[in-house]
């Protein structure tokens, strides 16, 4: 029987989902921050964490299944004998759709019996909607949008801490950083938001905040969103104007380059609740919620990727 790892690698988090060849979730498991663009080595060393957790996984809900369930139905025993050359593995990694990356994965030595990689977004895509037509917006730790339409992904954004990823929680974090250093300056007067930017990073004053972010990454700074969310929810007028900012960027890359006349639109992403029901309301198309989760597209994307094989 051959066994499936989903598997979904972004800034943030790395999680696994180990699958049958009917599509059932078998075990989950999760690691750290996975961007095979900006360390390939670290990336796939969290991936197999990852796929080891949710074989860890996999196995103990099958020695459960052997002691709740009759002989008849013990369905999950081949699990006690898996082993890694026997997954095959899709992976919907952040940087995947990359050249440097894809070479990468080329002089990899593998575990697995056969590992296939795409981009976060042609996961996210394939299990927002099942494989069909549609707009998956990303709002978490980066931030990107992607339109599936008959088989092909263009992608939009998701460039990159430094070189944009607006609206994303690493981007209101930065830049809710970047204010309340001029407020330092005298540019910004708004004493709430600017002590609950220093309570969040623990300091009390500028050489205490440039100290603290010194060699610090996108996952540092988007640890910052949830505090600018909820003085945003509070009405704080520097939040919600930092909030609109985000908003406006995606609404203009959806309109401008005619997305919203896709059927059907996803978003996901620690974000993605603070976004939709704005966006909806600017761009005068619905945005759901994406409830499948990225590691079926990254599923889906293997069990296509077997059968061309």
């Amino acid at each position: 029987m051959d066994y499936f790892i989903g598997i979904d690698a972004g800034g943030t988090h790395c999680r696994a989902s180990l699958f049958n060849q009917a599509g059932d979730t078998l075990g989950v498991g999760s690691a750290n921050a996975a961007n095979v663009f900006t360390n390939f080595a670290m990336a796939m060393q969290q991936i197999d964490i990852a796929i080891d957790a949710a074989i860890d996984n996999a196995l103990t809900n099958a020695l459960n299944n052997e002691l709740m369930y009759t002989q008849s139905d013990r369905i999950n025993a081949s699990l006690l004998h898996i082993e890694k050359s026997e997954l095959i593995v899709g992976a919907g990694c952040a940087g995947g759709h990359t050249s440097k990356a894809e070479q990468l994965l080329r002089d990899w030595k593998h575990p697995y019996k056969h590992f296939f990689m795409t981009s976060d977004l042609h996961a996210s895509c394939l299990a927002a909607n099942k494989g069909e037509d549609c707009v998956v917006i990303i709002t978490g730790t980066g931030s990107s949008i992607a339109h599936f339409q008959h088989g092909k992904l263009t992608q939009y954004g998701g460039h990159g801490f430094i070189h944009g990823d607006d609206a994303s929680g690493a981007w209101l974090g930065l830049n809710g950083v970047q204010l309340l250093l001029k407020s330092y300056d005298g540019l910004l007067k708004d004493d709430v938001f600017c002590e609950a930017i220093l309570k969040a990073i623990n300091c009390n004053n500028v050489n205490q905040v440039l100290n603290h972010f010194t060699q610090k990454n996108a996952k540092d700074y988007a640890a910052i969103a949830p505090d600018i969310l909820a003085l945003c929810r509070d009405g704080n007028i520097t939040a919600t104007t930092l909030v609109n900012e985000g908003l406006e960027y995606l609404a203009s890359i959806l309109v401008k380059n005619k997305l919203v006349d896709s059927s059907s639109i996803f978003i996901t992403g620690g974000l993605a609740e603070s976004y939709k029901v704005g966006l909806s309301e600017k761009i005068g198309h619905r945005v759901d919620t994406m409830d499948s989760l990225a590691q079926v597209g990254a599923f889906l994307h293997a069990q296509n990727e077997y059968q061309l094989y």
